[in-house]
């Protein structure tokens, strides 16, 4: 029976959500593409439709972080932008997977 993509992805979210460091999350980001990629190795079509919906996601959630942390000025809100970091190295990890697809 086949994963679902968001119970692949729960992990990363808790990890994003949490502030880790950009590389923990990317790494997190690159083994769920990994079971992607060995679960649909026949299908390159649905890889990108999860890849594009993935990015879509992440692009909607840096830019409700943006906003956030323009908001936020420069109160002391560090973690803010660790998130925001932490969320930018994700979505670079999708766009190369896109392009390597």
């Amino acid at each position: 029976m086949p994963r679902s993509p968001a119970a692949d992805l729960a992990p990363l979210i808790k990890l994003m959500q949490a502030g880790v460091p950009p590389n923990r999350a990317a790494t997190e980001l690159t083994r769920v593409l990994a079971l992607w990629k060995a679960e649909l190795k026949e299908d390159g079509e649905q890889f990108q439709d999860r890849l594009a919906g993935l990015a879509e996601q992440m692009l909607a959630g840096i830019e409700e972080m943006h906003e956030g942390i323009a908001e936020a000025s420069d109160k002391g809100k560090p973690t803010l932008r660790r998130i925001l970091a932490t969320h930018e190295a994700v979505l670079q990890v999708v766009r190369e997977a896109q392009g390597a697809g």
